[in-house]
C-alpha cells in the first residue's frame, strides 16, 4: 500500500538517524506503523511542514528528532 511522501520521509529519517537501531527486525513493521500513527495523532504539524516545504530545514529537523525521541520512549 503506498504511503504519502511525508510519511516516507519520516520513516527514512527514523531509519537513517538511529531511531530504529534498537528495534528488533521482527518489530520494524510494527514500529513504522505505530510511529506513523503517533505522528498523525500528535505531530501533524511536522508532517504538514514536510509536505509543504519539500525540504527539512534545521528547525524541522529538530522538531522531527524531538518527536521521534518522544515516540521512542513509549515504543515497547
Amino acid at each position: 500500500m503506498p504511503i504519502a511522501v511525508e510519511e516516507q520521509v519520516v520513516t527514512i529519517f527514523a531509519g537513517t538517524n538511529g531511531y530504529v537501531d534498537a528495534v528488533a527486525v521482527a518489530d520494524v513493521t510494527r514500529y513504522v506503523s505505530e510511529m506513523l500513527a503517533f505522528m498523525h495523532a500528535r505531530h501533524t504539524d511536522i508532517l504538514e511542514a514536510i509536505a509543504t516545504q519539500k525540504a527539512i530545514d534545521d528547525a524541522l529537523k529538530a522538531a522531527l528528532k524531538a518527536a521521534l525521541g518522544q515516540f521512542a520512549t513509549q515504543f515497547k
